[in-house]
């Protein structure tokens, strides 16, 4: 293996998130906390929290954040320049220098920095948060600074922040190369400079294969930009399937001596969309089989924490899901860095409001007094996306820009103008990727429907609904494609199949349980098999705090939950999106005591061919799909696949009439068994088991464990619901325990939980080196145990 040579730049990112203390304004005790922190989350709920059930009615108000220099990094920046770099601070923030005001941000979702001056061991940072204009989102938004603060130490002459661009201008797969072009922007600091600028790229396995570079002359104070266009040979393309990362290198050298040093992950692929092709990926139609994601993470709230979101979008991919939709403001860049690591296609999504504020609460555009980001969309909307675009520009996960998000001016008449405008700001800083806006109102027979010309203004337009309409229930996307053949087609938000995990309902606010998954499959049918369509994002890949009803603390639209447990709906979309696997799986539970003798439907998501299912070793049926997209013959008529369909729909049925034991479905391709799933009728819980996600930690991460009821022969209980109580000895703290019941008001930060349908979710940081020791005691149940080895790993 060859390893890169690191230059000897100046430069320094150091983590910032400690030391921090932090009081409510109304609050005369300030208390240590670790950054990224989300206040709202640790307070207990209330139904006359001004947030509402948009907000999840949690606390919001005013916080104060203040840390104080250390020695350590006051000898750091002596000599040289530095700056606060904070990714994320939920909302109008202040940031105060030994009591002087050095900079203010009121967006809650874009990155600021602010330059230190002066810097001296004990001065004071303080940083104001006022979340107090409530309610002013939708959903949760949380509160504080919940995303990670670095301080960035450097020379004069330097990298400006989110100052390298990477685009990949072509490919030529007949030769196997790319050209790419890299572009950087250099500060001169106070004096006149010849500077050189030189970008290296490697490949994952560490070999340089590409080295190229030029020079730059500033004058004081100036900011200039220089390009270089190197080709890359045998080119190892990024693509959902295949998420090849190169790392770029860029070194800026005064003198011949290496003074600022930038390191950038990039990927080799080019991404648009076309009429009649739908998504291209390096020239390929690629369906989007894409989920809408909020940014709270359950009971972190909004804080933001990179293996949480790891464990989350593993199980995405694995579901088969490829495309994730920021809903519905710009991402943590840590949600972007593994989406480029795993293969998703990302539209990145700037605003929820343009100048026109909507109801908070009742969903919509308000006509009376309302707070959010439409307050200061006038004076910072230009900034805060040329910022959101500036960082996320290097993510080859990002396909395309999303500049709003169910916009009312898209029924206004100045709605096309504000379109263009903001779509060319996109242009101006990325001439790669095209512009979409979710539109929620296309044929809507309100005053509120779309304009035509808002529509037509856009790059690639965005379908919220697109059934929601009068005949589009049935015909979908039709009528446009006749009226508009080069318009480009996506789904930029359709109904997903979501409910309660574990609760079998026949009639509930999704549709009885046999029935969760219908509102969907029609539309999958179509999307599947019309090349036209881009895909779809569908609401939403997981729970979310907010946008509910009390008593429940958030919205029950995924196919996971906030705890990160699949639904039966999981398997749904598994059977569907992901063909390198067998999905074969039975609900509801088999455990309805009192219920003998009546009938009870079973349902199966699959992608077998045809599934028989046995009750007690009895044969009550065998059942075929006719999967998506209904292919006709290619050659002859008469032609058979030798499956006999007996729905269109993608699920199978049966209805059994309950008797106690054993459901067992075989699950058949090409006439050969490919899988047996089983469920049982189960004894009650008498132990705990638990297990972790990772036995290793460093300090600082999270360990995640997945707790589950069991009864005497080791078997998954559904029913149990009894609490449970955490203990955790070692250096490790305890964070909280969710088990994804939205209806459970407790604090999620108590050291005490009920399970929800037999299982919990609980959250350990790591805080040192040596053995920590989880331990899960009940009433009831015999205690489990969960043992981690935490220190320090090498880096990769």
């Amino acid at each position: 293996m060859i390893i890169y040579i690191r230059g000897k730049s100046m430069r320094e990112t150091i983590p910032f998130n400690q030391g921090w203390s932090f009081r409510l304004e109304d609050e005369d005790t300030p208390r240590a906390v670790t950054l990224p922190h989300d206040w709202s989350v640790e307070y207990d709920l209330s139904e006359a929290s001004p947030t509402g059930g948009g907000g999840g009615y949690a606390k919001a108000g005013v916080g104060i954040y203040e840390t104080v220099i250390s020695s350590g990094a006051a000898d750091k920046i002596k000599g040289h320049e530095a700056y606060l770099q904070f990714e994320g601070v939920y909302m109008d923030s202040t940031v105060y220098y030994n009591g002087d005001a050095v900079a203010s941000h009121k967006y809650g979702y874009t990155p600021f920095i602010v330059p230190l001056c002066d810097v001296s061991e004990g001065d004071v940072i303080r940083v104001r948060v006022d979340n107090s204009h409530q309610p002013n989102s939708r959903w949760y938004t949380g509160s504080g600074i919940y995303r990670n603060v670095s301080l960035v130490i450097h020379d004069g002459v330097h990298i400006v922040p989110w100052g390298i661009k990477c685009m990949t201008s072509r490919i030529y797969p007949e030769r196997g190369s790319a050209d790419l072009l890299i572009s950087a922007e250099i500060c001169a600091g106070e004096e006149d400079v010849t500077a050189g600028v030189y970008h290296e790229i490697y490949d994952a396995e560490g070999k340089c294969v590409s080295s190229s570079g030029i020079a730059i002359m500033l004058r004081d104070g100036e900011v200039g930009r220089c390009e270089v266009r190197p080709q890359i040979k045998s080119a190892h393309l990024w693509s959902d399937d295949d998420p090849y990362l190169y790392t770029l290198i860029t070194r800026v050298k005064v003198s011949g001596e290496v003074i600022d040093e930038a390191v950038t992950k990039i990927g080799i692929r080019t991404a648009t969309f076309d009429a009649d092709r739908g998504f291209l990926l390096n020239g390929r139609s690629v369906k989007i089989k894409g989920m809408c994601l909020h940014h709270d993470s359950g009971l972190f709230g909004a804080a933001s924490c990179r293996e949480v979101w790891e464990r989350r979008l593993s199980k995405l991919r694995d579901m088969g899901c490829n495309g994730i939709r920021c809903s519905h403001n710009p991402p943590d860049p840590l949600l972007l860095d593994l989406c480029d690591e795993m293969g998703f296609l990302v539209m990145d999504e700037a605003f929820d409001e343009w100048y026109l504020t909507k109801h908070k609460n009742n969903n919509y555009y308000s006509e009376g007094l309302s707070y959010g980001s439409g307050m200061f969309f006038d004076t910072d909307a230009e900034s805060d996306l040329r910022l959101m675009i500036r960082r996320d520009y290097n993510h080859p996960s990002v396909v395309l820009w999303s500049i709003g998000n169910e916009i009312p001016e898209q029924s206004s008449a100045d709605g096309a103008d504000i379109v263009r405008f903001l779509q060319g700001i996109c242009h101006e800083e990325d001439i790669s990727r095209m512009v979409t806006c979710a539109c929620d109102n296309i044929a809507s027979g309100s005053t509120a429907c779309a304009m035509r010309e808002f529509e037509n203004a856009l790059d690639v337009v965005g379908y919220n609904y697109v059934g929601r309409w009068r005949e589009r229930a049935e015909t979908f996307y039709d009528e446009d494609r006749r009226l508009y053949p080069a318009r480009r087609f996506c789904g930029s938000e359709n109904p997903s199949a979501g409910g309660d995990r574990g609760v079998y309902r026949k009639n509930g606010p999704f549709g009885g349980y046999d029935t969760a998954t219908l509102g969907h499959e029609a539309l999958w049918r179509y999307t599947a098999s019309r090349d036209f369509v881009a895909g779809d994002f569908l609401w939403t890949g997981i729970d979310y705090l907010g946008e509910t009803r009390w008593p429940r603390r958030g919205a029950g639209c995924g196919a996971i939950d906030t705890a990160g447990f699949e639904k039966d709906s999981y398997y749904y979309f598994r059977s569907i999106w992901n063909s390198n696997d067998v999905t074969l799986h039975l609900l509801p539970h088999w455990n309805h005591a009192g219920s003998e003798g009546e009938f009870i439907r079973v349902v199966c998501y699959t992608n077998c061919d045809e599934a028989e299912l046995f009750i007690n070793g009895k044969s009550a049926g065998r059942r075929g799909l006719a999967l998506p997209p209904r292919t006709g013959a290619v050659n002859n008529w008469y032609e058979r696949s030798g499956v006999h369909a007996t729905t269109n729909d993608l699920h199978l049925v049966w209805d059994i009439p309950y008797e106690a034991g054993e459901l067992r479905a075989v699950g058949y391709k090409d006439e050969k068994e490919a899988a047996v799933t089983v469920l049982e009728t189960v004894g009650d819980a008498v132990s705990l088991s638990a297990k972790a996600w990772h036995d290793e930690a460093a300090p600082g991460e999270i360990i995640q464990i997945e707790v589950e009821a069991r009864d005497e022969a080791g078997r998954f209980t559904p029913l149990c619901g009894d609490e449970v109580q955490c203990v955790v000895t070692g250096p490790a703290e305890y964070i909280g325990m969710d088990s994804g019941d939205l209806s459970d008001l407790s604090k999620m930060n108590l050291p005490a939980r009920k399970l929800h349908a037999g299982k919990l979710f609980c959250a350990v940081r790591c805080t040192g080196e040596g053995g920590i020791c989880v331990k899960f005691t009940s009433e009831h149940l015999t205690p489990a145990v969960v043992k981690v080895i935490a220190g320090f790993h090498p880096a990769p």
